[in-house]
């Protein structure tokens, strides 16, 4: 941009600072033009835009501001002068970029590698569909026509540059039609006053990056949200957020995904506010400062009315209280796949507790399992916490149980797993009895091949059903490959009925089988 062309509120980068001007014209006694600048970082500055007892201009510290010589400023580039730099080697915009990269990094030789190989690779300017102007100091559209230029544009990148407003945004996006992708990160951008006046420019954008905003808190994000109907993403990392606040039900109805990772989010409420989105199904809370997972008003085994359609959490790198966490997010709807942070060495199985304990869980950390897996998972969490549960009142029977209150809050989907697989065994009743005194001796019968004689055989009661099924195929000689089915019949006088044993995973006292018991194979 031409110096005579800078204003008030223009952006400008100089030896690798960047800032705002907030006075153009003469300062006493000093002829000549004088830009007045406020410094991004206030350690850049000099004062607070006062000069020999005249305030010139306002200053966001007392240390933030100055007077500098418009020769002395990098006044920005076109987007169209950015992409030809970038994309055309057009070297006199690659040195400015190079001596931008040197002045910032204080190097006296910079190489910008690769740029001659992209170059030629992507010289054709309405070819591009991909543009990536990190740091270009792009100010605006400039005077191109740039729907006749770039086409083809479906993302585009222009962080780190010299944008100074939203509407100079929107008159690049309302000349690329295809723009589906915007990149906006570490520009300090004024908002508008009436931000609905630029719906139209920006109705086709569906994933929005505002990473390391300059000046902006959660309020100056939601407002530029109006701005974007139509968006499915949002990208807010890095914005020294501490509060979120509500989300008016007139913005990001459409959002699907959102990143609020790496800020100090120290509340899970106010990840909360989020939950009011009908159709968000992702949300990345890594390396914020959360501590506990909850949804006050929520019992124990109810379901949350937030997050309808949240399927995918991350909350790694958070100082979080792991198993409160991880039974509360049983209370999420419809939970799919979780990514968080524990030492495996201080909390052995804590994969496989998780699993259990979310009903809809299916992949965690990345590792995802199958409904059969999944239910592996739930038996081992009963069988791992039985004790726990009977020592606080649990019966084999649920209907019986007067679990307390404490098991409960700790363990609040154990009750509705019993229900499901039925109680682990009580493996107390058997500690202080002798091994062969625990065993079932029972009578093996083969109905379907009755010139086998009938044989005796002895197993624990907390033999699983799938390793009896084994053994008895080696002893009968049959083909491991073999399907084979087991039911019993009770030597009590009074039950003369055959009783299917049909589930592998049970352990053989779940269907209440005892010695003297006729135990029948077929296969």
């Amino acid at each position: 941009m031409e110096s005579g062309k800078m204003t008030v509120g223009s952006r400008v980068e100089c030896e690798g600072a960047r800032g705002t001007i907030k006075f153009v014209g003469e300062v006493a006694t000093t002829p000549g033009v004088w830009y007045g600048v406020d410094w991004d970082e206030e350690s850049r500055g000099k004062h607070d835009g006062m000069h020999k007892g005249k305030k010139y201009f306002e200053t966001r510290t007392q240390t933030s501001g100055s007077f500098v010589r418009p020769a002395k400023v990098n006044a920005g580039v076109s987007l169209e002068e950015a992409v030809r730099g970038r994309y055309q080697d057009d070297t006199t915009i690659e040195s400015q970029h190079t001596e931008q990269l040197q002045r910032a990094i204080g190097a006296r030789f910079v190489e910008v590698v690769g740029m001659e190989k992209i170059g030629k690779k992507q010289s054709k300017l309405e070819e591009l569909e991909n543009v990536v102007l990190d740091g270009w100091c792009v100010y605006g559209a400039g005077d191109s026509d740039l729907m006749k230029l770039f086409p083809r544009i479906q993302e585009l990148n222009l962080s780190n540059s010299l944008l100074s407003s939203w509407e100079s945004v929107a008159n690049i996006a309302r000349q690329l039609p295809r723009l589906k992708f915007l990149d906006l990160s570490g520009n300090k951008l004024q908002l508008p006053e009436r931000p609905s006046e630029l719906v139209e420019s920006m109705s086709n954008i569906g994933h929005l990056v505002l990473n390391n905003m300059i000046g902006y808190g959660w309020k100056e994000i939601l407002t530029c949200c109006v701005m974007f109907p139509t968006l499915k993403k949002l990208q807010v990392a890095y914005n020294q957020l501490t509060t979120l606040g509500p989300v008016p039900s007139n913005i990001l109805s459409s959002l699907e995904e959102m990143d609020i990772g790496a800020n100090p989010v120290s509340s899970w409420e106010e990840i909360c506010h989020l939950g009011t989105l009908p159709r968000l199904e992702s949300i990345n809370a890594n390396n914020c400062l959360f501590k506990t997972i909850d949804f006050p008003g929520v019992s124990l085994n109810q379901k949350t009315e937030l997050f309808p359609s949240l399927k995918i959490l991350t909350v790694a790198n958070n100082p979080l209280e792991l198993w409160d966490a991880v039974g509360n997010l049983n209370k999420l709807p419809v939970l799919e796949n979780l990514v968080m942070s524990y030492d495996e060495k201080a909390h052995i199985y804590f994969q496989e507790f998780a699993f259990a304990r979310i009903t809809s869980l299916m992949v965690f950390n990345r590792c995802r399992i199958s409904p059969k897996e999944k239910r592996d998972c739930e038996l081992f969490y009963l069988k791992s916490f039985s004790d726990e549960y009977y020592g606080s009142g649990g019966k084999e029977d649920v209907v019986d149980s007067e679990v307390s209150l404490e098991f409960l809050r700790k363990h609040p989907n154990y009750l509705l797993l019993v229900k499901e697989h039925g109680a682990p065994i009580n493996e107390s009743r058997f500690r202080n009895q002798k091994l062969k005194d625990l065993k079932i001796k029972v009578t093996v019968r083969t109905p379907n091949d009755p010139k086998r004689e009938p044989f005796s055989k002895a197993f624990l009661p907390t033999t699983r059903v799938a390793k009896v099924k084994m053994t008895l195929k080696r002893h009968l000689k049959i083909n491991p490959a073999t399907n084979v089915e087991l039911s019993y019949c009770s030597s009590n006088k009074d039950k003369l009925f055959e009783i299917p044993i049909d589930n592998d995973m049970k352990e053989m006292e779940y269907f209440s089988i005892s010695s003297g018991d006729i135990l029948l194979v077929r296969w």
